[in-house]
């Protein structure tokens, strides 16, 4: 149980404590009740990163850790690529006092613009109102899933990467605004209740952008001794702002307009007219719903997930789950991952082409045509199975080995980014991982 008892600590030494207290330490030391020696603020740092490489046999397409936020990786680019998990974090952590506390947490890893840049995940001040309320403001993590607290720290975690069936299927990490934690122990049992409330922008590959307005999340752990369950709720409404979702809108706002000028092809202009609304990402409601249970008896880990994601104009509705089955040897421990994600791609015939001159209805079939890539690839759709091996070779760093073996959907180039104009939906593909995650 060493290794479950190291998860434990380094979890709880990455739970949100706060940021900036040097400002509100500064802003209430003017008030007599706030007397500035009676802070005398505690500080700690944490560091984690990652060390690996990836190889894939897909030479059309590119594996990568997210299909949204990473340009390229291993297959058609290289075969053989050490930025798709490599990644560099420090998190500092300040206690003013009993109440108040901060967090700030930096990471280095591979961006949408292939750049190393450095990004401020969490950011936040905390105050703790009593044993059992906490309220954070500021930037933090978007608790969708189990693990997404430790997402980054692969330590924490068993595999290299979590499922990206179900991981990839919310790209966004953090959140800012506001959220209130409610702990309560009931003898035994723990009951964790979390509502945040925020927004956040998210850089995309090819000059994208992905807003998410009004979040709502609210989610809840109950832990009970190796067991623990959660349930989550996410709502939020996105906008999309891409080269290729504009270049859609506009043509078809274009040939609306130039069709209403033809005697006899109103029909068809109001079938283009209706294009961009339906399709187009603009504050756009969605909903996603997760649950998930962890078991750690004695030396076993079982892990497994479900989350449904509704329907969002050119997002279709999607359905992912996985389950992972691991045994600690001392040491090692080898594990198995069986994953899933389906998506319903709209079947739209887009504008008729009847009645159309002959060079016009060329046109539309090609708008037509480029609307279904368009609605086919914000559709992933992929199941795997995942053999990988874990040695916590020294303290505070471990090994993992990972195969993977991927079955893509026959009108889907799943979880893959840079799909090449050769590249053959319904293939099988198959790749390595080796990495070296580490705390300090």
């Amino acid at each position: 149980m060493a290794m479950g008892n190291k998860l434990k600590s380094l979890a709880l030494a990455i739970q949100p404590a706060s940021l900036a207290a040097f400002i509100t330490a500064a802003s209430l030391s003017s008030h007599p009740a706030f007397a500035l020696d009676t802070f005398t603020p505690s500080y700690s740092f944490y560091g984690f990163g990652t060390l690996g490489v990836v190889y894939s046999d897909e030479d059309q397409a590119d594996f990568v850790s997210s299909w949204l936020l990473q340009p390229n990786g291993a297959g058609h680019t290289h075969q053989w690529h050490a930025g798709v998990d490599s990644k560099l974090g420090g998190q500092v952590n300040v206690q003013v006092n009993e109440h108040l506390s901060a967090v700030l947490q930096v990471v280095v890893e591979r961006q949408e613009d292939n750049a190393w840049t450095p990004a401020i995940e969490w950011a936040n001040i905390r105050y703790r109102l009593n044993d059992n309320v906490s309220i954070r403001l500021g930037r933090t993590v978007l608790a969708t899933f189990m693990v997404s607290d430790t997402r980054l720290v692969g330590y924490a975690n068993p595999w290299i990467r979590g499922p990206q069936e179900l991981y990839q299927i919310v790209p966004i990490t953090n959140i800012d605004g506001v959220d209130v934690i409610y702990t309560r122990d009931f003898g035994d049992w723990r009951n964790t209740l979390q509502v945040t409330f925020g927004q956040t922008n998210q850089d995309l590959i090819t000059d994208g952008e992905l807003r998410a307005r009004n979040s709502f999340l609210l989610s809840n752990s109950l832990e009970y001794d190796y067991a623990t369950f959660r349930l989550a709720y996410l709502t939020a409404h996105l906008d999309l702002d891409t080269p290729e979702s504009n270049a859609l809108v506009n043509a078809y706002n274009t040939l609306s307009d130039t069709l209403a000028l033809i005697p006899g092809l109103e029909e068809a202009a109001a079938q283009a007219s209706v294009m961009p609304g339906r399709y187009a990402l603009n504050d756009a409601p969605i909903e996603v719903y997760s649950a998930g249970l962890r078991l750690e008896p004695e030396n076993w880990l079982f892990m497994a997930e479900w989350a449904l994601v509704t329907e969002a104009n050119a997002l279709s509705k999607a359905e992912a789950w996985y389950t992972t089955l691991g045994y600690r040897f001392t040491s090692v421990t080898p594990y198995l991952t069986l994953a899933e994600v389906n998506g319903d791609t709209p079947q739209e015939p887009g504008v008729s082409t009847s009645g159309l001159p002959p060079s016009l209805a060329t046109t539309v079939s090609t708008m037509n045509s480029g609307l279904h890539q368009f609605l086919s690839g914000a559709s992933h759709a992929q199941k795997s199975i995942t053999l990988g091996i874990r040695w916590d070779f020294i303290s505070n760093a471990a090994l993992k080995l990972q195969y993977q073996h991927v079955d893509l959907d026959e009108k889907s180039a799943g979880r893959l980014a840079n799909v090449q104009p050769h590249f053959e939906p319904g293939n099988r593909m198959n790749t390595f991982s080796a990495a070296i995650d580490f705390v300090f």
